[in-house]
C-alpha cells in the first residue's frame, strides 16, 4: 500500500530523507531536507515536504514551497524548488503509479489556492496529467580526465584566457567566513541589478553557508586587492554545483571568469568529485556558449506542471512570468534605482519570483 504524507521538521525525518537521496539519481543538492528550514526561516515560506512510502518503506520524496506573487499579478504557486536549478520528484524506481501523488498535489493546489505545481526535474516522469516544458539546460563537465586531461582538452582560446587572467595579476581566494560572503554578495548584487533582476537578501547567502557549512564555500577572484568576481559552490554526492556566480563586467578584459571557473574545476577534482555542474542556461545565450567552450555538456532539464482540473490549457500562459506587464515595467526602471535601495527591496521582490 502506498501512502503519501506531508512530513514535519524532525531529526528522524531529516535523516531518513537525506539517506534516501543517496540512492536516488534524480536528487540534487536542492533536494536536501535542510532547504526546508532555510526556506521557512529566511523567507517565511510555507513548505510541504512530501514522503511517499510503500509498506512503510520510503520510496520517494517531493519538496514543495508555496510562492505567493500578488505584486506581479500571477497568484500563488507550489514549486519544487525555488532558486535552484532542479530538485523535483525523487523516486527509487523508474516505474511508479503517480495517481496517489497526483491526488495529494491537486488537494494541495486547492487548499493553497495555487495556480499550479512546478516540478524541476533532471529526469521526467511520464504522465498524461503533467504538462512539460524544455526551455532550460544545465551543464555537466566530466571530471574523470583529471586536471591535466581537462587542460589539454580546452581550446587554445580558453587556455589563453586563463593564462591572461593569471599574467594580469588576477588572484584567487577560497573561504567560508562572513568576509567571503560579504565580498561575494557585493559583486553579486551589483550584477543582478545590471541584469534588471532583484537580488536575494544577504541573509539567504549567509544561511546557505551556515546550514550547508560542510558542503559549501565561496571562490573569489581579485585584482589589485579588489574582489571582481565570485562563485558559491555546493557539494552533493559526486557533484560540485555552482548555483550562484557573478563578476564585474568592467573587468572582463582581464578574463577573470575563465580563471574563476578553472579554479573551481580544479577544486572539484581535488575534492573527489566526478561532475562539475555549471547550472542553468537557455540555449542561444552567452552563458550557454561560455559553458560549452569549457567542455561542459548541455543536459536537458524537464519542468513538469500540474494544474487544477479543467484548467489544463490555461497553464501554458503562465510559464514565462517575465511577460507580466507589471514585471516589464519594474524591469525597465530597476537599473536606474540606487543600489542600496534595490538591495533593500530585492529580498521582498525575489520572494514572489519563483522563476529564479
Amino acid at each position: 500500500m502506498v501512502n503519501v504524507d506531508i512530513v514535519n521538521n524532525s531529526n528522524e525525518v531529516k535523516e531518513e530523507w537525506d539517506h534516501f537521496l543517496e540512492g536516488c539519481k534524480n536528487a540534487s543538492f536542492g533536494s536536501l531536507f535542510d532547504w526546508k528550514i532555510l526556506y521557512e526561516e529566511t523567507f517565511g515560506f510555507k513548505t510541504f515536504y512530501i514522503s511517499i512510502k510503500e509498506d512503510n518503506k520510503l520510496i520517494g520524496i517531493l519538496p514543495l514551497v508555496l510562492i505567493k506573487s500578488p505584486l506581479i499579478g500571477k497568484g500563488s504557486f507550489l514549486v519544487s524548488t525555488p532558486y535552484v536549478t532542479q530538485s523535483g520528484l525523487c523516486l527509487n524506481r523508474e516505474q511508479f503509479d503517480l495517481l496517489p501523488l497526483i491526488y495529494t498535489l491537486k488537494k494541495l493546489i486547492k487548499d493553497c489556492r495555487a495556480k499550479y505545481v512546478e516540478l524541476r526535474q533532471l529526469f521526467p516522469y511520464p504522465s498524461d496529467t503533467l504538462i512539460m516544458r524544455k526551455n532550460f539546460f544545465t551543464f555537466h563537465l566530466d571530471l574523470s580526465h583529471g586536471v591535466e586531461g581537462l587542460w589539454k582538452g580546452f581550446s587554445s582560446e580558453v587556455r589563453n584566457r586563463i593564462r591572461k587572467a593569471q599574467k594580469s595579476g588576477v588572484e584567487v581566494k577560497t573561504g567560508q567566513d562572513i568576509h567571503f560572503i560579504k565580498d561575494f554578495y557585493k559583486v553579486f548584487s551589483k550584477r543582478m541589478k545590471e541584469l534588471s533582476f532583484p537580488n536575494y537578501p544577504k541573509d539567504y547567502m549567509e544561511a546557505i553557508m551556515k546550514i550547508f557549512y560542510n558542503r559549501s564555500r565561496i571562490v573569489l577572484v581579485l585584482f589589485k586587492g579588489k574582489v571582481i568576481g565570485g562563485m558559491l559552490v555546493i557539494s552533493f554526492k559526486n557533484t560540485l554545483s555552482m548555483p550562484y556566480v557573478a563578476s564585474l563586467v568592467e573587468y572582463n578584459h582581464l578574463c577573470p571568469n575563465n580563471l574563476l571557473y578553472w579554479e573551481a574545476i580544479q577544486q572539484a577534482i581535488q575534492g573527489g568529485h566526478t561532475i562539475f555542474d555549471m547550472g542553468r542556461s537557455r540555449e542561444g545565450t552567452g552563458t550557454f556558449q561560455f559553458k560549452k567552450k569549457l567542455g561542459a555538456v548541455p543536459v536537458q532539464l524537464y519542468y513538469q506542471y500540474l494544474s487544477p482540473e479543467g484548467e489544463k490549457g490555461d497553464i501554458k500562459n503562465l510559464f514565462d512570468m517575465e511577460g507580466s506587464p507589471l514585471f516589464n515595467i519594474y524591469s525597465s526602471i530597476w537599473r536606474r534605482l540606487p543600489t542600496p535601495f534595490t538591495n533593500l527591496i530585492g529580498g521582498y521582490l525575489i520572494k514572489q519570483l519563483y522563476i529564479a
